[in-house]
């Protein structure tokens, strides 16, 4: 799904899986656009890729299996809030996956993204960071999320990277899979 120069959009209650490149792209000065309530699933160019997108909202989606990025906010982006998503793997409780194999799951990453907000959701089983954003990006506000087990797995990387020393950071609540389960290793329910 591509939207382009347009505003005052919705975007709500789709199943969007299986894309090969990402599966909703917002370019070309778009404004004031709603992505909510989707399911965005698996799928292999990533999620949503906001390339020109302004003033605009993802809230209460969910992002599965999505490999390589599950959003991505990129210059000529700016004044995004980010909140009340899930961002996971196939896990299903307990030690149990529903897949082992493409069972890969990532994050959000800002590249050269201004003014924007991350709040309230929840990040679990990321084989990436739960949000990278570089040097170029100003203004970050994350705030109030849920990581569990992110950046690979590894309990020495914290799942949040940032370059800009003014970002606000706070109020993460950050648990590595190796605390909470004893078995690394994925096993399935099939």
């Amino acid at each position: 799904m591509v939207i382009e120069n347009t505003y005052g959009s919705v975007l709500s209650g789709n199943m969007i899986e299986e894309c090969q490149d990402a599966a909703v792209v917002l370019d070309r000065s778009c404004y004031g656009i709603t992505i909510s309530a989707n399911v965005i699933a698996h799928n292999f160019g990533g999620g949503v890729d906001l390339r020109g997108a302004w003033g605009c909202t993802l809230s209460a989606n969910t992002f599965v299996l999505n490999p390589v990025l599950s959003i991505r906010a990129g210059p000529g982006t700016g004044r995004i809030t980010i909140t009340g998503n899930n961002f996971s793997d196939s896990f299903i409780g307990g030690k149990t996956r529903r897949r082992v194999k493409d069972n890969a799951a990532a994050g959000i990453i800002l590249i050269g993204a201004d003014d924007i907000a991350i709040s309230g959701n929840t990040f679990s089983g990321l084989n990436t960071l739960a949000v990278a954003a570089d040097e170029r990006c100003r203004r970050l506000v994350i705030i109030g999320n849920v990581i569990i087990h992110s950046a690979g797995g590894r309990s020495d990387d914290h799942p949040i990277k940032c370059a800009d020393k003014q970002a606000v950071i706070e109020h993460n609540s950050v648990a590595n899979q190796t605390a909470l389960e004893p078995s690394n290793a994925p096993t399935s329910a099939e």
